[in-house]
């Protein structure tokens, strides 16, 4: 009897044992989880959904290769439309089905309110190209950047003007009414001015569709040179409208959101891309080096919705950084797994760039690099002018 009782009550633990514990090979072949929002059919989705395809095709590949530490990486993409509300909430969506970190954003509006939520749960949140110090402080808690933080940019748009044109010329800076497009006015203004040049400026609203008469206006203050501060819509209209009215002075895109098919595509409607330049942080799709030509590789296996260019490049870069990061976080992995090894990161970008991203505990965006491209019309491609710019830090902080 004792004997029965015996092996009943072991029956019954095993019983127990295989209704509350995991069934074999669930928790292996369980995914990482992280999140992906952006604007893909909001006013700067042609910007915006470029870096996207670059983020998913590195993960695709990554996960064709066997994932990380043996797991597979599900990643969770989500439309903001340029919203901060709707991004907030997708975001608190996404950590209640598993992400333990968000990728992407959009307009740099975004950012702030999306950063301080995702702090409130312990999900880091890594944006790409869109930025403004003001959200990004230099190490706030669970908030990092890959990307473009706007006052480091329009401080490089101030550096390049001594390549282009003569000391003491009127530079006209033109953009888009956002909090991110000002932030990038004011510092390219300060560098310019104390480079020793004349600043003037033009602000657009956001959904302006005709760009002909900001372009009067603009060519109305007698540029010697003007700057762009806005995505691949806005120069496929500006470019072509200053052309037409009489501008055919040195016209510079800083590359936010505007792939080279853009660049190309205003260079049609205007007619020329004589005096054209960009200047970007992430390589030229058009540079022929071993870690571009894989972007284009991967492309061509898995397809992409917009050409191939710098802004796949930007999310191909975010990928590499979600491996890094989920690599040395382990299985399983939290967020505030992550945010530990985030803030001692450093990703060799394999020449996507001009050096490392690093994070550390007192930087989270850390030092960037620019690179400046012309318009080579018998080539029909930007070739590279000079070497890379380091940026280590802001000069100008915006109070």
């Amino acid at each position: 009897m004792r004997g029965l009782r015996t092996w009943i009550g072991l029956g019954f633990a095993v019983v127990l044992a295989t209704a509350f514990s995991v069934p074999p090979g669930v928790e292996a072949s369980a995914p990482y989880k992280i999140g992906f929002i952006t604007d893909l059919s909001g006013p700067f989705a042609e910007s915006f959904t470029p870096t996207w395809e670059g983020f998913e095709l590195y993960i695709k590949a990554l996960n064709d290769r066997g994932g990380v530490n043996g797991h597979q990486v599900q990643v969770m993409i989500e439309d903001d439309r340029t919203s901060a509300v709707r991004t907030v909430a997708l975001a608190k969506k996404l950590v209640e089905g598993g992400a333990i970190a968000i990728f992407g954003l959009s307009s740099s509006s975004t950012h702030r309110p999306t950063y301080e939520e995702m702090e409130k749960v312990s999900v880091p949140v890594v944006t790409g190209f869109s930025g403004v110090q003001e959200a990004l402080p230099p190490a706030k808690p669970y908030a990092y950047s890959a990307g473009t933080v706007f006052e480091i940019s329009g401080e490089v748009g101030g550096e390049i003007l001594p390549t282009l044109v003569p000391q003491g010329s009127k530079v006209v800076g033109i953009t888009v009414d956002t909090v991110g497009g000002r932030a990038l006015l004011k510092t390219n203004k300060a560098v310019a001015e104390k480079l020793g040049y004349k600043w003037d400026e033009v602000i657009v609203p956001v959904r302006t569709v005709d760009f002909t008469p900001y372009a009067r206006t603009l060519v109305a203050k007698s540029p010697d040179i003007v700057i762009g501060h806005y995505g691949a819509e806005q120069n496929i209209g500006v470019i072509p409208a200053l052309r037409k009215v009489g501008y055919t002075g040195p016209y510079v895109v800083a590359v936010y959101g505007v792939g080279e098919h853009a660049v190309r595509e205003a260079i049609q409607k205007a007619g020329s891309g004589k005096n054209l330049y960009t200047f970007s942080r992430y390589i030229s799709i058009f540079e022929d080096v071993p870690a571009v030509q894989q972007v284009k590789a991967t492309a061509k296996k898995y397809g992409t919705t917009k050409p191939v260019s710098t802004m796949h490049v930007n999310g191909w870069v975010m990928g590499k950084i979600a491996e890094a990061t989920l690599k040395q976080c382990g299985w399983p992995c939290t967020g505030e797994k992550l945010d530990k090894v985030l803030s001692g990161l450093e990703i060799d970008t394999e020449g996507l760039t001009g050096g490392p991203i690093r994070f550390t505990a007192t930087d989270h965006y850390g030092t960037s690099f620019w690179r400046l491209y012309r318009w080579d019309e018998a080539k029909d491609a930007l070739v590279p002018v000079g070497e890379w710019l380091k940026k280590d830090k802001l000069i100008f902080p915006v109070k």
